[in-house]
């Protein structure tokens, strides 16, 4: 009986045992399985971190800086046109408040935006002096017409020239031989007016050219150009660079002219094109 007892206290004392080493394991299973999820979350923690500091926020207020300037830049050349667009308006007056967004994308549109104003530059937008438009591009009566030309070569007076001006005019309906097709536009303007650059570009002609007198003749680039006539006066000569606005010469009455204007074209790939399809964006 006493060694069943005795038998029976150690089975209990290794039942015991086992179940303190049983609990002892969970409590440090629980441990172990605590400490692997603070170390997760302070790894996923540490990524969070990392794209956060990893924004450069020197270089995206660098690059907003840039591209407010650009617009600005963009503002003031289309307003030197006299032409405005609501779409720069409006971006100029846009908030953009997400940094990680504008981080990513800044640096794409502020080169969108330099690439945009360069090529602007080297587009003939607007007129070239100021003035109004008195003929415009196409068809339209020859002022000079073929007989008053030789009738004014023979006597050399200018008289002679106006009177047969007048009766031309008195004459009513218009001669084949009268009519011609204007390649440009006639802005009218005091003589001595000055005549600005369209677009930034190269001189290839300055000098004499036939009916347009004193002529100017501006290479932009993509097959581009420029030609102002009837100037009183040449201040670039051929391959001079010059930049858009820049005063090239002065208007005047030189060549087959009935008064002060600047005769002024555009040409695409040496064609002559209306120009009024750049006096808008």
């Amino acid at each position: 009986m006493k060694q069943f007892l005795k038998r029976k206290k150690n089975i209990q004392l290794l039942l015991g045992g086992f179940l303190f080493l049983i609990f002892l394991q969970s409590i440090i299973i629980a441990k172990l399985f605590s400490e692997r999820n603070y170390k997760n979350y302070e790894v996923n923690l540490v990524k969070i971190n990392t794209q956060k500091d990893s924004i450069d926020y020197f270089k995206m207020k660098t690059d907003l800086g840039q591209i407010d300037q650009t617009i600005r830049n963009l503002h003031q050349f289309l307003s030197s046109k006299n032409i405005e667009d609501q779409n720069i308006n409006f971006l100029s007056k846009d908030s953009l408040s997400d940094a990680v967004y504008v981080s990513k994308q800044s640096n794409r549109y502020s080169q969108y935006l330099v690439n945009l104003q360069n090529k602007l530059q080297t587009i003939p937008l607007g007129l070239p002096t100021n003035g109004y438009i008195s003929s415009n591009f196409g068809k339209r009566v020859n002022p000079i017409p073929k007989r008053t030309v030789l009738l004014a070569s023979v006597t050399g007076s200018e008289n002679s020239k106006k009177d047969s001006l007048e009766a031309n005019k008195a004459n009513g309906k218009p001669e084949a031989d009268e009519m011609q097709f204007h390649k440009g536009l006639d802005i009218a303007v005091a003589f001595g007016t000055d005549v600005r650059c369209a677009a930034t570009g190269t001189v290839i002609f300055s000098g004499q050219k036939g009916g347009y007198g004193n002529c100017i003749i501006v290479s932009h680039g993509n097959g581009l150009a420029t030609l102002y006539g009837h100037l009183s006066e040449l201040l670039v000569k051929a391959n001079d660079v010059v930049k858009v606005n820049d005063i090239i010469a002065k208007s005047g009455n030189t060549g087959r002219s009935t008064g002060p204007h600047l005769h002024y074209e555009v040409h695409k790939n040496n064609t002559p094109v209306n120009p009024r399809l750049f006096l808008n964006l």
